[in-house]
């Protein structure tokens, strides 16, 4: 745990992210005790500690939702849609007003921002320049034009893997594409425990050092307020832990941010490993997943050892892509996922060509068949 506050301590770029239930009030009134406590350690970590902060706040749709006089979360997306309209200037207002002469900076997401591979690079090289600057941009998920943290993509009826489903996620895409350091969740929770944390029995964790399945089981069902739960969380500490920067969830009301950088609080760490470089993260964790490549044993092996995915060893597609696409790399004796990559061809074109490869080797080799993926062009995950 020493090493692990040495490193936090030692954090230069920070990612903070807030939750819905931690800056609204019963009400869903602005809780200006905790985003005014919160605004004062980020301002003082930025001019006094030399610190580059980026703020990913949630929340946008519930003061939307006091403003319109809506007792309930509507269930209809259009609604919930423009109740995030609605909310978005009344939350960036009060952090301008409490930020004060701290300039701040309004970055909305839609999830296809981060899976365009120039609009992620656009989005680094601005967050770049405003860090530089000493802006404080304050982010969240562009609900108005984007469902994907409102609707359930889990059913897949859309074709495509979707990356971010809320903040918590955001938050650590974000930390991974600016290169951060650390990630600080805040939340109404003080970090993980092995259970609900209202039951008798559960134990909390203060230090994660590798996320097993076990520790990803613990996630827990998100509140009716906001969208997240433990298991966002979780996922947002794969991201983060996948890409080098280590994370922490802390308790919004009960942590003081500033001392928690500094000198340490009772929250939950989570150990990072070694970085990856930048456009695997990308591929990985921003790129969204339009289909499947399948690969037989050998394949996987040469795989597994550095090589490129040459199309003898495709044995099947899933899904419909194209030429430049994300796609997810299986081993289909073994039914378990090796990896993503950038794929040369489409899905039409690999069925011809595996097609043609059983049915005519000589027709085969005089096509100008390239790599389907080339080795820098794949990210491990196995």
């Amino acid at each position: 745990m020493q090493a692990a506050w040495d490193a936090i301590k030692a954090a230069r770029r920070i990612v903070i992210k807030i939750g819905t239930k931690s800056i609204l009030l019963d009400d869903r009134s602005f809780d200006f005790k905790t985003m005014a406590a919160l605004i004062h350690d980020i301002k003082e970590m930025v001019r006094t500690q030399g610190k580059e902060v980026v703020l990913v706040t949630s929340g946008a749709v519930t003061a939307g939702m006091r403003k319109l006089g809506w007792n309930e979360r509507p269930r209809d997306l259009v609604a919930q849609q423009v109740a995030a309209a609605v909310g978005n200037p009344l939350l960036l207002n009060e952090y301008v007003r409490m930020f004060d002469d701290t300039p701040v900076a309004q970055v909305l997401l839609a999830q296809q921002d981060l899976s365009n591979r120039k609009s992620y690079l656009h989005f680094s090289n601005a967050m770049e320049m405003m860090l530089k600057l000493k802006v404080i941009p304050v982010l969240n998920e562009n609900d108005v034009v984007s469902i994907d943290e409102l609707a359930d993509t889990s059913s897949g009826e859309s074709g495509k893997d979707y990356n971010f489903s809320d903040n918590d996620v955001l938050s650590a895409l974000v930390a991974a594409s600016i290169n951060a350091d650390l990630a600080v969740i805040m939340s109404d929770v003080d970090g993980l425990y092995t259970r609900k944390p209202s039951a008798k029995d559960a134990c909390f964790i203060p230090y994660v050092a590798d996320l097993t399945s076990d520790i990803i089981a613990m996630g827990q069902e998100g509140s009716k307020a906001g969208r997240g739960g433990m298991a966002t969380k979780l996922k947002a500490a794969q991201i983060c832990t996948m890409s080098g920067v280590w994370m922490v969830i802390c308790h919004a009301k009960k942590t003081d941010i500033g001392k928690l950088v500094s000198d340490g609080a009772r929250c939950t760490v989570f150990k990072p490993l070694e970085r990856m470089p930048g456009k695997k993260i990308w591929m990985v964790f921003a790129a969204n997943v339009s289909g499947k490549i399948m690969l037989d044993e050998g394949a996987v092996k040469a795989v597994e050892g550095g090589a490129s995915i040459l199309l003898p060893g495709v044995v099947a597609t899933a899904g419909e892509f194209h030429e430049g696409e994300v796609v997810e790399v299986w081993d289909r004796g073994r039914s378990r996922l090796i990896g993503k990559g950038l794929s040369n061809h489409s899905s039409h074109e690999i069925e011809r060509l595996i097609g043609l490869h059983r049915k005519d080797r000589e027709a085969f080799k005089k096509e100008s068949a390239s790599e389907v993926i080339l080795r820098e062009n794949f990210a491990s995950l196995s």
